[in-house]
């Protein structure tokens, strides 16, 4: 099963980066990151008409056709738009909740930051009692 991450874009004071964000907005410009995490091009601060939500959600479904995956799990923020959930449903694109995809990630979170940290990830067993 293959999850996608969609999230709105993180807000910034830089005024070139909001008049960027701008365009993107007006074109509905998603960015993809590593295929598992979607960028929409929204702050936090504005609404979202039915209009707009429904150009997003139908670039979202093709762009999740085209990875193969049917699942997404949302940012808080989009995750209380009930419109927006509406939408994705009507897609036949399932919503998971952020605590059960921690659960089933928990190892590759772990190998992650061990890869950060430049140290080797191995198994102790003095930690694990047998009697």
């Amino acid at each position: 099963m293959k999850i996608i991450y969609i999230r709105e874009t993180e807000e910034t004071c830089d005024i070139i980066k909001r008049i960027l964000l701008s365009f993107k907005r007006i074109f509905n410009v998603i960015k993809v990151e590593n295929n598992k995490m979607y960028y929409l091009p929204l702050f936090k601060e504005g609404k979202l008409s039915k209009h707009r939500i429904r150009r997003l959600t139908n670039k979202i479904n093709l762009l999740l056709e085209k990875n193969g995956a049917n699942t997404v799990v949302l940012s808080e923020y989009l995750n209380s738009n009930q419109l927006f959930k509406n939408y994705l449903y009507s897609k036949n694109i399932s919503i998971l909740n952020g605590r059960y995809l921690f659960k089933c990630l928990v190892y590759e979170i772990i190998q992650y930051i061990f890869r950060i940290k430049n140290k080797k990830m191995e198994f102790r067993r003095d930690f694990i009692d047998d009697k």
